[in-house]
């Protein structure tokens, strides 16, 4: 198991890559929102 965290360790950047993803999966989640709002407004 030790090998095992100490392989996964090695390619975690420090959080910094879980920061990228969250900011790409944050800027997509408002695209959806956008389109979200003007399909919807499309229907009223």
């Amino acid at each position: 198991m030790d090998k095992e965290f100490k392989t996964v360790y090695r390619y975690d950047t420090g959080g910094g890559g879980f920061r990228k993803a969250a900011l790409i999966l944050f800027g997509l989640a408002g695209i959806l929102a956008v389109f979200g709002i003007f399909w919807i407004g499309s229907w009223i």
